[in-house]
């Protein structure tokens, strides 16, 4: 987590045109750190929290970028989370046998 802030930070810090894309490198390396996509959805949280604690006097651009992007990788990983839910409900009872009643 710490890393992905340092990146964060780091690409705030140069005038790069390529600020974006830096962003989304570190949150996916962020991201890979961790198997399971909860964990993945604190991490983002975490890092977003971090950085907004690190940089207070409200929300600047870069601010805004990286919510952006950590809310839309949370909602994927969330919606992931809950197929994989429901597909893992759904699996024992289709191994049961009719009611022979």
């Amino acid at each position: 987590m710490r890393r992905c802030l340092r990146k964060v930070e780091h690409a705030a810090a140069t005038a790069d045109p390529a600020l974006a894309e830096r962003i989304r490198e570190a949150l996916s390396e962020l991201e890979a750190a961790y198997a399971r996509p909860s964990e993945r959805i604190v991490a983002l949280e975490a890092v977003l929290h971090e950085f907004k604690k690190s940089r207070p006097g409200g929300e600047t651009l870069l601010g805004r970028l990286l919510r952006v992007a950590v809310d839309r990788r949370q909602g994927v990983w969330a919606r992931r989370a809950r197929r994989r839910g429901t597909t893992q409900t759904r699996r024992p009872t289709a191994s049961l046998p009719a009611n022979a009643l």
